[in-house]
């Protein structure tokens, strides 16, 4: 039984990850695929899946190999989609054997609900990494104008004196000294 895409990128999330994955085609054309941040396994794993491979390297950063795989030739051990005929002694109940058909086929129908669901769930986890790298962005880019705001401001902006300051006080209050009426410091009129 040949990979299929989920089967690549299970193998892809083994421990150590590579860096680097050679792909051997079945008309022997190599190709190289580099594994960079932003990028999921699953986009990787379909792409890799689409280029029939014959073998599949797996290289760390180094340039070592880390782990190759046949996919013509792998086999997760399951047993394939077909059911296996069912072989019963003359003379069984015909209950019991409907009831093993039935457990069968929930147990058939909860092993491909499991699997659909968990791609689901990767994909949503892929999404909102994206997402959450995205809005990571935008903030630090915001952060760097504001920044670059408040600088040119700060650059623009006519440096005032400290002596200023205190001119400007000891001016409002000549002002307002000569403005009182008859001497009265406090403000209260007659």
């Amino acid at each position: 039984m040949a990979m299929g895409v989920t089967e690549i990128r299970g193998w892809l999330l083994c421990q150590p990850r590579a860096s680097t994955i050679r792909v051997v085609t079945t008309d022997d054309r190599n190709h190289e695929v580099s594994v960079t941040s932003g990028v999921s396994w699953m986009a990787i794993a379909q792409s890799i899946h689409a280029l029939t491979p014959a073998l599949i390297e797996a290289y760390d950063a180094e340039g070592k190999i880390i782990r190759a795989v046949r996919p013509v030739e792998f086999s997760l051990g399951e047993p394939s989609g077909e059911a296996a005929p069912l072989v019963l002694p003359p003379g069984t109940d015909p209950q019991s054997v409907m009831l093993i058909h039935f457990a069968d086929l929930i147990a058939g129908a909860y092993r491909h609900s499991t699997e659909v669901a968990f791609e689901r769930l990767v994909g949503l986890f892929e999404a909102v990494n994206r997402r959450s790298e995205a809005l990571e962005r935008s903030l630090d880019t915001t952060h760097k104008l504001l920044r670059r705001a408040y600088q040119e401001r700060i650059d623009n902006e006519e440096p005032r004196a400290e002596s200023d300051l205190i001119t400007d006080l000891v001016t409002n209050f000549a002002a307002g000294a000569a403005q009182a009426p008859n001497g009265s410091s406090n403000g209260k009129a007659g």
